[in-house]
């Protein structure tokens, strides 16, 4: 019966199609064509309307909606195909990324100077190929700034500029190291502590009203992501058991008798202050070592140190410098160059290395006070 109806609906369409074309060229065609077409067409209408005609239509719907349930199913197994296509490409291109930028955290890592190296040569590399490299202003204010609020065990792993917002205004100055950093803002330095909701991935590090930018400083993102590597590396030992206590400053000689007893702590057991006026730039004095002491605001200029380490050198002893204003950069410089130890120390008597020779005492009196007792002594029970 399906067939009689397809062919009774062919020959219907036919038959229609034939009458209103011959209305154009015959009065005749249209009224043979037109009651065939019109007798097809209720034929087909009631031979749907028996039992059989009813089952093939039914039939007939069956198929066409198990057909489109086919299409549908196919393409949306192409529009999951084209999506895990689109997640795997994206996944590769985030894994080349993460690759990248694991190399360029591993060259910036081997790249960087020892820890301990002195902070100019730090800056130096950290600037190094970029726009800032050959503008000594830049050079010396990051200088200054790695004086005040940089200690001398920590890594510098990027100089960064802020982005400016208007013309002549000069920008702000990140310092960042493996475990902290610091700004410097329109004559204003302070230490800084990242927070992970300051960066802002593709754009940069916000540090209040300040943006650095990871377009105008390509190895700030480098930087960022070696701190945590950089800062999981072994950290010197510092233990603050056996260091001397804290005592409060406020006097040249109180400066002079703390730096005694940090001169012990460092290994020159029998170090005593000089008498007063009689010390001819020399302060602290032991059979190894020697040390000047300045309680002065401003920094110790390089001909000061200079001065230490021509005595030392006609005693034959070791040099260290207590400066309660710090240094200048060509001082220290001079006194790492010449292994003379620099100590910055605050009013509370605690002092801090500021190059590598004084970092190495400090490290190696923090390791020996961090020995068991018993080690000192050889064993022995």
């Amino acid at each position: 019966m399906e067939t009689i109806q397809m062919l009774l609906g062919g020959l219907g369409a036919l038959a229609f199609l034939v009458g209103f074309v011959g209305m154009l060229f015959s009065e005749t065609v249209p009224l043979v064509a037109l009651p065939v077409g019109a007798v097809a067409a209720i034929t087909v209408w009631i031979l749907d309307a028996t039992p059989a005609g009813r089952r093939n239509t039914a039939r007939n719907k069956a198929e066409t909606a198990r057909q489109a349930g086919i299409r549908e199913r196919k393409a949306a197994r192409a529009e999951r195909e084209r999506e895990q296509e689109r997640q795997d490409a994206l996944a590769r291109e985030a894994t080349r990324a993460a690759q990248a930028l694991r190399r360029a955290v591993r060259e910036l890592l081997d790249g960087l100077p020892e820890r301990g190296a002195p902070q100019e040569e730090a800056i130096a590399y950290c600037l190094s190929g970029t726009g800032a490299a050959r503008n000594p202003r830049v050079q010396a204010e990051a200088e200054r700034l790695a004086r005040r609020h940089v200690a001398v065990d920590q890594r510098i792993l990027c100089v960064a500029l802020s982005v400016t917002s208007g013309p002549g205004k000069r920008p702000a100055l990140l310092i960042l190291t493996d475990r902290a950093a610091a700004v410097s803002d329109r004559g204003t330095s302070y230490r800084y502590d990242p927070d992970p909701g300051d960066v802002t991935e593709g754009w940069g590090v916000q540090v209040g009203d300040l943006l650095f930018s990871f377009l105008d400083n390509p190895r700030l993102r480098t930087a960022l992501a070696a701190r945590a590597e950089a800062a999981a590396l072994p950290a010197p030992v510092t233990p603050l058991a056996g260091r001397p206590e804290p005592r409060l400053i406020r006097t040249p000689r109180e400066a002079e008798l703390v730096a005694v007893d940090w001169m012990r702590y460092l290994g020159f057991t029998d170090a005593v202050a000089t008498p007063v006026g009689a010390d001819e730039g020399i302060d602290v004095i032991s059979e190894r070592g020697l040390a000047q002491v300045k309680m002065e605001g401003k920094p110790t200029s390089r001909p000061t140190v200079q001065q230490l380490h021509g005595v030392a050198t006609a005693e034959e002893k070791e040099a260290l410098f207590f400066s309660l204003g710090g240094y200048t950069s060509p001082a220290s410089t001079w006194a790492s160059q010449h292994g003379i130890a620099l100590f910055r120390y605050d009013h509370q008597g605690t002092p801090q290395a500021v190059n590598p020779p004084a970092l190495r005492l400090m490290e190696t009196a923090d390791a020996r006070a961090s020995e068991p007792a018993d080690a000192e002594h050889g064993g022995d029970a």
